[in-house]
């Protein structure tokens, strides 16, 4: 009994410290995502700070397993990142129908989206919050509500900077079906890196899905001045 016990004093704490950074972390997330909203340079240092911070971490501490930056299930990662992010492209399409035709420069447009979705937005993202974020809060909560505090940060960091109504983007992410789909994105990107162990499937999965908003039109790198 009194081994039970101490085992349980002796972890409490580590949660509680890997809580404490998690907040910490997410809090500097947050606000160079803010801050990026009106000094536009800071958005290179708010990308960095997404994929460089969580390797920087794991190499640290010796711990990539845990960030699912590892080959183990590599080809299973890469089969669930392409399924869940052609399913997640046909669901925006359903949900967000492009209401104003596609815009100019399509064809650019959509080859811009492919290096930059996969090299930056999606990684930028993924690493950050399934990644490192998500193991620490399944720490602290356990599995499932760890995966849903994921998903709901993640979802509540969409306003800091708010991402809709940019010149860029014209989802209404402010609606009950954008908040709500960005949401259910959170569980499924949670899910799939649960499920594999590896970061690659969301990060495919999310990649693919930025895509797809580039190919409706709800989404745009150039702005055409005639």
């Amino acid at each position: 009994m009194s081994e039970q016990t101490s085992a349980g004093t002796a972890v409490s704490p580590k949660r509680h410290r890997g809580l404490l950074v998690s907040v910490l972390a997410y809090l500097v997330f947050c606000g160079l995502g803010l801050i990026s909203r009106y000094v536009p340079p800071v958005f290179a240092l708010f990308l960095i700070y997404g994929i460089v911070f969580p390797i920087v971490w794991a190499k640290a501490t010796h711990d990539w397993s845990s960030m699912g930056l590892m080959r183990r299930n590599l080809g299973e990662a890469i089969r669930w990142g392409i399924g869940l992010g052609v399913l997640w492209g046909i669901y925006t399409y359903l949900v967000f129908p492009p209401d104003v035709g596609f815009p100019p420069m399509w064809g650019i447009q959509v080859a811009i989206a492919v290096p930059v979705w996969f090299l930056l937005l999606s990684p930028f993202q993924e690493f950050f919050f399934r990644g490192w974020l998500q193991p620490r809060l399944q720490d602290a909560f356990g599995k499932w509500w760890g995966l849903l505090a994921t998903a709901f940060v993640f979802t509540f960091w969409h306003f800091f900077p708010e991402l809709e109504a940019t010149k860029t983007a014209t989802l209404p992410l402010g609606s009950v079906a954008g908040v709500l789909s960005t949401f259910l994105a959170g569980i499924v990107f949670g899910y799939a890196q649960d499920h594999t162990g590896n970061v690659v499937a969301p990060w495919i999965a999310h990649a693919l899905g930025g895509i797809a908003l580039v190919l409706i039109g709800r989404m745009t790198f150039l702005t055409y001045v005639p």
